[in-house]
């Protein structure tokens, strides 16, 4: 018997139940905790969802529409923490799938602010940047702070045009600040540029330093 508990016990420890049979509605309860913000930043809770099949579990509860919206939102923000090629390419899937944030539109931005964790390339950019058209506020505004945190050179054409054609004063304040953050020469002008221009005296603090 004694040899048996043994064994049992060698088979948790080499295929851990938790890797091979980790199911959506437990990961429903992992998230389900007012302090799940602090959960998802956690390294150690975040290594174990690199491997494909944890990693597809987050995907399944991030698509699925018959769970409540906040759980979802906060499967997209643990995607963005994995850090992973796989995952990044599971959010841009979901960002391009205009059915996907149906019911909730938010779910876009969240989205999108999780893309800005990831490493900087032209593909991310490429995908990212149309958030800058969105119908809905907090995903330009979402995205704007995205290319801020990315800081391509590239993405600033993009904040340019965006700011040139916004009516929302938070997503100009976020596109200034995206600006200030990838501090190249071509930002720094336009934003100068706008700080010499009384249309914009309502941006006054964001402009502090640049008038």
């Amino acid at each position: 018997m004694r040899k048996f508990i043994n064994l049992l016990i060698l088979g948790i420890i080499l295929f851990p139940l938790s890797s091979c049979a980790f199911t959506v509605n437990e990961l429903f309860k992992e998230l389900d905790t007012p302090k799940w913000r602090e959960k998802v930043s956690d390294p150690l809770f975040l290594e174990k969802f690199k491997n494909p099949d944890m990693l597809s579990v987050v995907i399944k509860l991030a698509d699925e529409r018959g769970y409540d919206w906040r759980y979802r939102i906060r499967a997209i923000t643990l995607l963005g923490k994995i850090g992973t090629s796989e995952a990044m390419e599971a959010l841009l899937s979901m960002f391009q799938d205009h059915f996907f944030h149906h019911g909730c539109p938010s779910l876009r931005s969240y989205i999108a602010d999780a893309l800005g964790n990831f490493k900087p390339n032209r593909r991310l950019l490429e995908i990212l940047k149309e958030g800058l058209k969105d119908p809905e506020v907090l995903t330009r505004e979402a995205t704007a702070k995205s290319l801020g945190r990315l800081k391509m050179e590239e993405s600033v054409k993009y904040l340019k045009d965006a700011f040139l054609s916004e009516k929302s004063l938070a997503v100009k304040i976020a596109i200034i600040n995206a600006l200030k953050s990838i501090g190249t020469e071509e930002a720094l002008n336009f934003i100068k540029e706008l700080a010499s221009d009384i249309k914009n005296k309502e941006l006054i603090d964001v402009f502090r330093d640049y008038s």
